[in-house]
């Protein structure tokens, strides 16, 4: 299908217009780039190829018209990194590249092939990523500058931020129609949801999901573009922490409704500006709400549950602290203090019991064991008094909690690490002891398994920054830089970028893993 843009509805600038055409011969001349490639990991089909010159195109209008995403993505990597592009500068490019740079370009196509070819690890100077940047550097260098300054993105943009609901929709076109985040967006999609978008699903993306921008997402990016207060800012970087939660109406009319938070009794005026609201007093429904200058806005859907019985209500409450305590944290600060605590408290007994925060056992077996033997020792000196509360609440026979571990855990060989992270509570990783021997090889002659739990180590969702940190500062990092393919004389900052861009949302706001009832 010949590329038809991804403008805002109701917003084309003149620029916009003479795009499709760009498009078109760029396509040809990144066809005509890919016959020169040395190797065939970076072949794309046609279809992949047609999107690749779409989004280069996209992104040079944005250089000069002046949109400002990318020059969002790089301010947050100057707070962070100390530099515009992490790991892409080379000697002699400067630290400030400006317009259509090679530079830029080239770290646009090293964070996005690997969309647009799944399982790819690409190396920043990869021979051929360097010879599609050439050609498009060369084309885009010559047919950008000549058009018009005027994009409807930029004008979409700028429009007014009064309402919550003006903030969402340029979100929601930012997250899945932008050339930086849909690829991200459809992939997302089709991997999470077998291809089936709804509001929700778009919702958390647009709103949750960070990605392999330096773990940005598009609720960050779109906090930079806006001309609006810090404070607004903060409030819209926030939207990833929606309240979730049944809601009491307490009353509705056109302009805004009044709803009780049911599980930490807080009240919240949710604006509304809407005719024939579904909303009634005393309706319990179901929903997330944000923040917005002083307001709330429904995000996503909401479900209605019926009539608001304290009954409802309470059953509700237990079962939203018990089965999702973290979203609780969100809007219940008592709650949140309680939990942290009780966390605090876990972790100051795992500490004494074991006495380093790194434990290594040979299999699954000896874990068992060990952490049976450290809950008796913790539960046992515990006051009586506080054990039979807890026996009496819990209906607890055997005197303590048994403590049940997924079979993959109890049956697991190779070595087995724990961190005990004061943040995160136990973190556990199998194959332990192909990790260390991996990282053991600092950066030479690594194995295909190595590479790969060495990959896993930093890529998976379940894994702490600081269980990273820790291991590397004990082992050293040359094997995780060799499994990245990054260049052994990598600026200080590449472990940094390594953990943003691959666990970003670490580097929000988090809360225990931890039940209170």
């Amino acid at each position: 299908m010949p590329y038809l843009g991804y403008n805002p509805t109701g917003y084309q600038g003149e620029s916009d217009a003479l795009l499709p055409g760009v498009v078109k011969e760029l396509r040809k001349v990144l066809s005509k780039a890919q016959r020169t490639f040395a190797f065939r990991n970076l072949l794309l089909s046609p279809h992949a190829l047609e999107d690749l010159a779409g989004i280069l195109a996209e992104f040079a209008v944005d250089v000069h018209c002046g949109i400002g995403i990318w020059e969002s993505y790089e301010a947050y990597n100057r707070q962070w990194f100390g530099t515009p592009l992490p790991i892409s500068l080379r000697e002699g490019e400067g630290n400030e590249p400006t317009g259509i740079h090679p530079a830029r370009l080239r770290h646009l196509l090293w964070v996005l092939y690997p969309e647009l070819k799944e399982g790819l690890v690409l190396a920043p100077f990869h021979q051929d990523l360097i010879r599609i940047v050439e050609a498009a550097h060369e084309f885009l260098s010559r047919h950008i500058p000549s058009l018009p300054n005027d994009a409807g993105a930029k004008w979409f943009l700028a429009t007014s931020n009064e309402y919550g609901w003006d903030v969402k929709r340029k979100l929601v076109w930012l997250g899945t129609k932008s050339y930086l985040f849909r690829l991200f967006y459809s992939n997302y999609i089709e991997k999470e949801w077998n291809g089936k978008a709804d509001i929700d699903r778009t919702d958390e993306f647009i709103c949750a999901r960070c990605t392999r921008w330096s773990g940005l997402g598009a609720i960050d990016i779109l906090a930079k573009v806006l001309d609006v207060s810090e404070d607004d800012r903060s409030d819209l970087r926030g939207w990833y922490e929606r309240h979730m939660a049944p809601y009491k109406i307490l009353s509705a009319d056109r302009e805004t409704l009044r709803a009780l938070n049911a599980v930490s009794d807080e009240e919240y005026v949710v604006r509304m500006n809407m005719d024939n609201s579904p909303f009634k007093a005393g309706q319990l429904v179901f929903g997330s709400l944000v923040p917005w200058r002083g307001e709330w806005y429904w995000s996503g859907t909401q479900r209605l549950l019926g009539e608001a019985t304290k009954a409802k209500m309470d059953d509700l409450k237990t079962r939203m602290k018990r089965q999702s305590s973290q979203i609780v944290c969100r809007y219940w600060k008592d709650h949140e203090r309680l939990v942290r605590e009780r966390a605090s408290e876990l972790h100051a007994a795992m500490m004494k019991y074991q006495g380093t925060d790194l434990v290594i056992y040979p299999d699954g077996l000896a874990m068992a064991a060990d952490w049976q033997k450290e809950m008796r020792a913790q539960w046992e000196a515990k006051p009586q008094d506080q054990v039979h509360d807890v026996m009496e609440r819990h209906g607890l026979k055997d005197g303590r909690p048994n403590m049940k571990l997924p079979d993959h855990l109890v049956n697991a060989t190779g070595g087995i690490g724990v961190f005990l992270n004061p943040e995160e509570g136990k973190e556990v990783m199998t194959s332990f002891g192909l990790l260390l021997a991996g990282l053991r090889r600092k950066g030479e002659g690594l194995t295909d398994d190595e590479r790969e739990v060495i990959m896993g180590f930093i890529t998976s969702e379940a894994v702490s920054p600081a269980f990273v940190r820790r291991v590397v500062q004990e082992h050293g990092g040359e094997s995780v830089r060799a499994a990245f393919h990054l260049p052994q004389d990598s600026p200080d900052c590449w472990l940094d970028y390594l953990l943003r861009a691959r666990k970003g949302h670490f580097y929000r706001k988090r809360y225990p893993t931890l039940s209170v009832v």
